[in-house]
């Protein structure tokens, strides 16, 4: 699936609420996608999470993180200063994840794709037209 012909380019930056933690990404997006999974939802005390994923290489992070293993195949990461949920690092890919809400401008990447919505929420109503998938995403990750 092509990106988001509106999303603007890098480099994007962001970080957590008490700023202890700053991100930089120098490349595009591999993915931006909204993962409404129980998983998702518990982690970030949300009904779901919107997150661009980019290549480890490009990602350039300051400050200190803690991390907890949230299942078989991912680490998130987060600041231990002000609990800020920053960054997703699964175990089987080369990639990073960084919630849209986490970056200075949150409006710089759109959504591609719902995933994960047999596990909606009910009383969230899907009021856009992008693809919604009952579990994982059917495409892969673009390449870097």
């Amino acid at each position: 699936m092509p990106p988001h012909p509106s999303n603007l380019p890098p480099p994007y930056e962001g970080g957590c609420a008490c700023g202890a933690v700053r991100f930089r990404v120098e490349a595009a997006p591999l993915g931006v996608r909204v993962c409404h999974c129980r998983i998702c939802q518990q982690a970030m005390g949300a009904p779901f999470l919107a997150v661009a994923s980019f290549p480890k290489a490009a990602v350039t992070v300051t400050g200190e993180t803690a991390r907890w293993r949230s299942s078989e195949r991912l680490w998130r990461h987060f600041c231990p200063q002000c609990g800020s949920r920053l960054t997703l690092e699964p175990l089987d890919g080369d990639r990073l994840g960084f919630p849209l809400a986490a970056l200075d401008n949150p409006a710089a990447l759109h959504p591609e794709m719902h995933i994960w919505i047999s596990s909606r929420v009910p009383w969230l109503a899907l009021a856009d037209d992008l693809p919604q998938h009952a579990e994982a995403s059917p495409e892969p990750y673009r390449s870097g």
